[in-house]
């Protein structure tokens, strides 16, 4: 099923929970690693954090998925991270180590983690936009190429970490950039529009009635709406929305 308004004119999946969600986009990394190996001899993945896709991290690890999955040739990255230490309980990294990596057999070279320090922020994005350009492949603008990138979607239409009304926004001549969220009193770095907007496939999570009414919101666009962050995305390759009941309840679909 899908709408007819801008990002939201992709396919759409509904979900009973968080759960049924989760399996959905398993067999979708399954179809899409498969895929993206047989044609270019790796799968680079993005991912993203939060509650809804540390189920499908858990689902990953477990040994029944194992013969479906070559982990000697997929490539992890992050979408976004906050600015600290692995071992916090706010950083994705950690929350990604537990639910999958501590439990698969990935080599630590496939494992590219965002370094995010607040004392020296913008090394580390140039350090991270590097190590991508190195390990994946571009597009005509020098824009990473990922296969598949990982996305959720927060209450107030944000995605990775390109909050509303922030800098990174505007940001296009780098595939990761830095954001101080004031709200938040938290930086961050994250990937930025153009390569989000080259990826092959855009697969976005969002669970939970408090994204009902954004949903909502840039699926069924009014004149007096400003778009909000997630509605600037441009993609090039495929996009779809898993979503589950609680999210989906405003959408005619």
């Amino acid at each position: 099923m899908s709408v007819a308004t801008g990002i939201c004119a992709h396919p759409i999946q509904i979900h009973a929970d968080t759960d049924q969600l989760a399996r959905a986009c398993l067999r979708r990394w399954i179809t899409l690693s498969r895929e993206a190996i047989a044609h270019r001899g790796a799968f680079h993945v993005a991912l993203s954090g939060g509650s809804t896709p540390k189920r499908l991290y858990q689902l990953l690890a477990q040994p029944e998925w194992q013969a479906e999955l070559d982990w000697s040739r997929s490539h992890l990255y992050f979408g976004d991270e906050r600015a600290v230490p692995p071992e916090h309980p706010d950083s994705n990294f950690r929350m990604v180590r537990e639910a999958l990596l501590d439990h698969i057999s990935l080599p630590a070279k496939n494992i590219n983690r965002m370094h995010a320090d607040p004392t020296q922020i913008e090394q580390n994005a140039t350090a991270y936009a590097a190590g991508l350009r190195a390990q994946l492949p571009l597009n005509p603008a020098g824009m990473p190429i990922f296969d598949l990138i990982l996305l959720g979607m927060g209450p107030d239409g944000h995605t990775c970490s390109l909050f509303p009304d922030t800098p990174i926004l505007q940001e296009m001549s780098t595939p990761v950039g830095t954001v101080h969220v004031a709200r938040l009193n938290s930086w961050r770095l994250s990937l930025t529009y153009p390569v989000l907007n080259c990826a092959q496939q855009l697969l976005f999570l969002v669970a939970g009635s408090d994204k009902a009414a954004m949903l909502q919101q840039i699926c069924r666009p009014t004149q007096e709406s400003d778009p909000v962050p997630v509605q600037n995305i441009q993609p090039q390759g495929q996009v779809e929305w898993l979503l589950d009941q609680a999210a989906a309840a405003g959408l005619d679909v």
